[in-house]
């Protein structure tokens, strides 16, 4: 129930007579791609969203206001993982068949350097040390790339990692083992292993939330995602998806947790605070996504389809608020109305007494 004053007094309304006014409004829509997409990135400074192209050997981008693709540019054979540091402006991209991860400044979308890195395939970007770290199955590796200088700085053993995420606050690596049913705990300082927690079902995508120190991990075989306190490394909840979820993302500001379902044709939409999915948005072929957090929009794509699709979560509260004013000054309106009428027949039964 909500309250507001007027002229009347307060004037309470239900839940549901303002239940037309959503704080939220999601828009999806889907965006052609030449060239078979892979996975997605985006830099929240620049406003640009970036799509590797596997099968043409390019990469796109795109407009993050207009979602409109502004160019192409080529980086090299079976172009997958990408990964962006905001603050240099520095892309990373993997190709996973071709044993290089090439480097690109983002400002002018040329090639600086090529490395050498066998079947680089996930990378994270640690927009703070700078440093960037790519997972490799081939390998059985973690490679760490020093961004300053774009040299190759160490490799950390994990048997068949698979998905990656990087907490910048604790300077803590998280690496999921589909092959193994883990997922490593990395010191970010020292390279070095801290813990093992096993028992997922063929993890794949994890996502943390700094501002709570919240890891996310989806299991692709029971469909569902498991939540670890950051601080402990122990498990805390399990949250239950749609069908053969593969990747997830985090928005910080809002608390709120997004899951690709394949099979499903969905994104789960949960809320960070209890754990309960609250929101299941059909997408076809989900697969990849990122998420810029400043703008509330999810990026989803699916390998071999050649579509971007743009999740779009419009804040609607300031339309609540001109809906409530509105109710007041239309209820101050009225019960002006009324008392003038009531006044004027007051006079009249007055005069008609007399």
């Amino acid at each position: 129930m909500v309250g507001v004053f007027s002229s009347l007094g307060l004037v309470f309304f239900n839940d549901d007579q303002i239940a037309f006014a959503q704080l939220t409004r999601t828009d999806v829509k889907s965006y052609k791609v030449v060239g078979g997409t892979g996975t997605v990135a985006v830099n929240p400074n620049t406003n640009l969203v970036y799509v590797t192209n596997n099968y043409a050997g390019t990469v796109s981008v795109f407009d993050g206001t207009s979602n409109n693709m502004l160019s192409t540019f080529e980086v090299g054979r079976t172009p997958f993982g990408i990964g962006i540091n905001p603050n240099t402006n520095m892309l990373y991209v993997g190709m996973e068949h071709n044993d290089i991860l090439t480097v690109v400044d983002g400002s002018t979308n040329e090639i600086i350097k090529n490395i050498e890195i066998i079947g680089p395939y996930d990378i994270a970007v640690n927009d703070v040390t700078n440093m960037v770290y790519v997972t490799s199955k081939k390998a059985n590796s973690v490679f760490v790339v020093d961004g300053s200088d774009n040299s190759l700085e160490a490799s950390i053993d994990v048997k068949v990692p698979c998905g990656i995420a990087v907490n910048t606050v604790t300077n803590t690596v998280y690496i999921t083992s589909e092959a193994t049913d883990t997922l490593h705990v990395i010191d970010g300082k020292t390279n070095t292993l801290v813990k093992i927690l096993d028992d997922l079902k063929k993890p794949r995508g994890v996502a943390v939330n700094e501002v709570t120190n919240t890891v996310y991990v989806v299991n692709q075989d029971d469909d569902t995602v498991s939540v670890i306190d950051g601080k402990q490394n122990s498990l805390i909840d399990t949250i239950t998806v749609g069908e053969a979820p593969r990747r997830i993302v985090v928005n910080q500001g809002t608390n709120t947790v997004y899951v690709t379902n394949q099979e499903s044709e969905s994104v789960s939409v949960i809320n960070g605070e209890t754990n309960q999915v609250v929101e299941t948005i059909p997408v076809s072929q989900p697969f990849e996504m990122t998420i810029d957090s400043t703008k509330n929009k999810v990026y989803v794509t699916y390998f071999g389809t050649s579509t971007l699709t743009v999740i779009d979560e419009i804040d609607t509260s300031g339309q609540l608020i001109q809906v409530m004013v509105g109710l007041v000054i239309a209820i101050a309106a009225a019960s002006v109305i009324l008392v003038m009428l009531f006044r004027k027949k007051q006079v009249r039964l007055s005069k008609t007494q007399n």
